[in-house]
């Protein structure tokens, strides 16, 4: 029992230290990004989900500070806005390697989107922190399978908002996959669904390599 006791007040002091490099990361890379594009910065789907992201590692910190002092557990509450933020990022770090970079073969493809500028901490570092973070330190307390469907809130909304904003001619992609005048209907109609069903497998997978799907002793 003292052991689980220590192992977990170490999960908790590395969750926190590894939440916060998150955060202080972010300003940096953001940075990047709104002097390279400017107010197009908050078109990205990259972007707000690494801004929400920041925001939810700053309070997953908090809290496991508060923790690890009161000897509580993380509130659920927090926990599944980690979920999803983790969901969000893996699907932001997959859709780079199997989506994005076969469009952009002769700028360095995969290498160039995961390392050039604030691609190497929105596309690689923050998705690999939060991920770990989640998967491997914040196992308590844990998510019933009903909060997977959630994970794709933020990807339903962002496209809803792109997608309406590319039919207005407000937008222009920013991904290809959004340009709705240069692709039929039905493609766009595919990109959605493979795209949602993509967010659900990856957010059911994260929820199980959590530890989500242990049964209660």
């Amino acid at each position: 029992m003292k052991q689980n006791s220590l192992l977990d007040q170490l999960r908790r002091v590395l969750s926190i230290l590894l939440n916060l490099v998150v955060v202080r990361m972010e300003p940096i890379a953001i940075r990047m990004s709104w002097e390279a594009v400017g107010e197009q910065t908050l078109t990205f789907y990259t972007e707000n989900s690494n801004l929400f992201s920041a925001a939810v590692c700053l309070l997953v910190a908090v809290c496991q500070l508060w923790a690890l002092l009161s000897g509580r557990a993380l509130p659920r509450w927090v926990k599944r806005l980690k979920f999803i933020a983790a969901c969000c990022l893996t699907l932001t770090f997959l859709t780079v390697v199997f989506v994005l970079a076969p469009y952009y073969p002769d700028e360095g493809g995969v290498v160039f989107l995961l390392t050039e500028s604030s691609m190497l901490y929105h596309h690689l570092l923050n998705p690999v922190l939060v991920f770990v973070s989640f998967v491997f330190l914040e196992r308590e307390p844990r998510l019933p399978a009903r909060n997977i469907p959630l994970a794709l809130v933020p990807t339903a909304i962002y496209g809803s908002i792109a997608l309406w904003a590319n039919y207005q001619r407000l937008w222009t992609g920013p991904y290809p996959f959004l340009l709705v005048y240069e692709q039929t209907p039905r493609q766009t109609v595919l990109w959605c669904a493979c795209i949602l069903a993509g967010n659900l497998i990856c957010a059911a997978l994260v929820w199980w390599l959590g530890g989500n799907s242990r049964k209660r002793r």
